[in-house]
C-alpha cells in the first residue's frame, strides 16, 4: 500500500510545504494520499476552510514534480520514509507538524530502540567550545548513543566528527535537498555520516538551503531526540530554537555552562539561570540521565568507558579533525521494511536535467502566508525583498541578531529574533554577510 501511495505522499508534501500540520490534518479526515488527491475543492474546502493557498495548490493535480523527485531517488538510491511505514520512528508522530515524507542515504536505524541526542550550537564557536562539542560526541557514541546534529559549521560539525571518531552512528538533518551538500566545506563530514550513520531530510531533492529552511528542520533534531544539549549559544541562535522545539515537545533540554563575558555563551546560560536547562559538563552528565532506564543500551555494552572521554586543554582539537572516509562503493541503506542491503550510487544525465527543471518551476512549496506553517523557497536574488531587504538595510557596522531585529521593527516589519536569524543566514548564503565570532554579523 505504501508503494502505491508513495508518488501522492510526495505530492502531498510538496503542496502543503514542510513544517506544516495541514496535511496530517487532512489525512485525519481522508484515508490516504491518494483520496486526497482525487478529493475536489468543495471536499478539500470542508476541511480546511479558509486555508486558501493550500487548496489551490491541492487543485493541481499534475503529478510530473512528485514523479520525477521519485524517479531520482530510486535511481540514485536515496531512501524515502512515509508515515506508513515500519521503521518511521515513533518519537516523530508525537510532535506538532510531524514531517510526513522522509529523505534519507545512509543505514536508517530503528530510532524507538536507541538513545538518541540532540547536539547543537552555534556556528561561530569558541576553540573551548568545539573541544567540548567534540567530547560530547565521542563520549555519546562510544557509550552506545547516537549523536544527531544539523550538520551546520561549529558546534554541530564537532559533535559529529566525535561520534564517527569513535564509530559511532551519527544522524544529520539537513534543511535542503538530499542531493545538495550545505555547508558546502561540510562535503567529506557529509559522506562520512551516509558511510556511518543516516543523513536525512523532509525537503524533496531539488530544493536548495535557505534560511527559513532550518528553523523549521529543527523541530525534527529534537523530535528524533530524547534530549538535545546545547553547547554553545548566543542571544538568537537557532540552537535555542531547537531548545524551544524540544521544550514543547515535551523532549529533555540540556547546556554547556560557560564565561558570563562569553557572547557565545550568553545564550546556554540563560537557558540555565531561567530554568530551561539542566547544567551538564560532559557526556556523563547528560547520559546519567537515561541510565536506569536505558541501561542495557548505554552501559552495559560499553560499562562506564564514558568516563574515560576527556579532551586536555593540552591536546588541541583541529576544527578540520579527519573523520573516517567513506568507501567508494555505495552505502548501507534500508527500505521501507528494514532490510539492509548494499547499494551503489549511480548518475544519470537525465535526472540531473530533471532536477534541474524542478528547480527552474520554482517553489515546491506554496509561499502563502495563510498556509498552515508553508515556507518559502528562495533563488539566487538579483534584489532583496521583505524582510532579507530590511535586516540587509539595518545592518550597519557589526551587529548581532537581536541588534538587529530591533533596528528591523523600528522599520515597521513586525519580526522575532528567529525570523531575522534565518534571513540572516539567507543573507550569508548569498554573499551579502558574513557570521563572526560572538554572534556578530555584518555586511560583506
Amino acid at each position: 500500500m505504501e508503494n502505491e501511495n508513495l508518488v501522492y505522499y510526495i505530492w502531498l508534501a510538496l503542496k502543503c510545504g514542510a513544517g506544516s500540520e495541514a496535511p496530517n490534518y487532512l489525512l485525519s479526515h481522508f484515508d490516504s494520499p491518494k483520496d486526497i488527491y482525487e478529493a475536489d475543492e468543495a471536499a478539500i474546502s470542508q476541511v480546511i476552510p479558509g486555508r486558501k493557498g493550500i487548496i489551490a495548490a491541492l487543485c493541481d493535480k499534475d503529478l510530473d514534480t512528485p514523479e520525477r523527485v521519485l524517479e531520482y531517488c530510486r535511481r540514485t538510491n536515496v531512501g524515502i520514509l512515509t508515515q506508513e511505514s515500519d521503521i518511521y520512528p515513533e518519537r516523530l508522530r508525537t510532535i506538532h507538524a510531524r514531517p510526513l515524507v522522509l529523505y534519507y542515504k545512509g543505514c536508517f536505524p530503528n530510532i524507538d530502540e536507541h538513545v538518541t541526542i540532540g547536539c547543537v550550537g552555534t556556528r561561530s564557536c569558541t576553540d573551548k567550545g568545539a573541544k567540548n562539542a567534540y567530547a560530547l560526541g565521542a563520549g555519546l557514541a562510544k557509550a552506545g548513543a547516537i549523536v544527531v546534529s544539523g550538520m551546520a559549521l561549529g558546534i554541530d560539525t564537532m559533535c559529529a566528527r566525535g561520534a564517527l571518531s569513535q564509530g559511532g552512528h551519527t544522524i544529520a538533518v539537513l534543511g535542503c535537498g538530499i542531493d545538495r551538500v550545505y555547508p558546502k566545506e561540510n562535503k567529506d563530514l557529509m559522506a562520512a555520516i551516509i558511510e556511518n550513520g543516516t543523513v536525512i531530510t523532509e525537503y524533496a531533492p531539488g530544493m536548495v538551503p535557505n534560511g527559513r529552511h532550518f528553523p523549521v528542520r529543527n523541530r525534527i533534531i529534537s523530535g528524533l531526540s530524547l534530549g538535545t544539549v546545547v553547547v554553545e549559544a548566543n542571544i538568537g541562535s537557532g540552537a535555542l530554537i531547537t531548545a524551544e522545539h524540544a521544550r514543547k515537545q515535551g523532549r529533555d533540554v540540556f547546556a554547556f555552562p560557560g564565561d558570563i563575558d562569553n557572547a557565545c555563551s550568553k545564550g546556554t546560560n540563560e537557558l540555565i539561570a531561567c530554568g530551561g536547562a539542566v547544567l551538564v559538563r560532559s557526556a556523563s552528565d547528560v547520559l546519567a540521565e537515561y541510565s536506569d532506564v536505558w541501561y542495557k543500551r548505554i552501559f552495559n555494552r560499553n560499562g562506564n568507558i564514558i568516563k574515560n572521554v576527556r579532551v586536555t586543554e593540552e591536546k588541541k582539537i583541529s576544527r578540520d579533525v579527519s573523520v573516517p572516509q567513506p568507501s567508494a562503493l555505495g552505502v548501507d541503506d534500508y527500505s521501507a521494511k528494514g532490510k539492509n542491503k548494499k547499494v551503489r550510487h549511480t548518475e544519470d544525465d537525465s535526472i540531473e536535467r530533471a532536477i534541474e527543471e524542478v528547480e527552474k518551476r520554482g517553489t515546491f512549496e506554496i509561499p502563502d502566508e495563510s498556509s498552515v506553517g508553508a515556507t518559502e523557497q528562495m533563488e539566487a536574488p538579483e534584489g532583496l525583498e521583505g524582510i532579507d531587504k530590511a535586516v540587509y538595510e539595518c545592518l550597519n557596522g557589526t551587529l548581532t541578531a537581536d541588534e538587529i531585529t530591533v533596528a528591523v521593527r523600528k522599520t515597521g516589519i513586525e519580526a522575532n529574533a528567529g525570523a531575522v536569524l534565518g534571513s540572516l543566514t539567507t543573507l550569508e548564503l548569498y554573499g551579502y554577510c558574513e557570521s563572526l565570532p560572538g554572534g556578530l554579523f555584518r555586511k560583506i
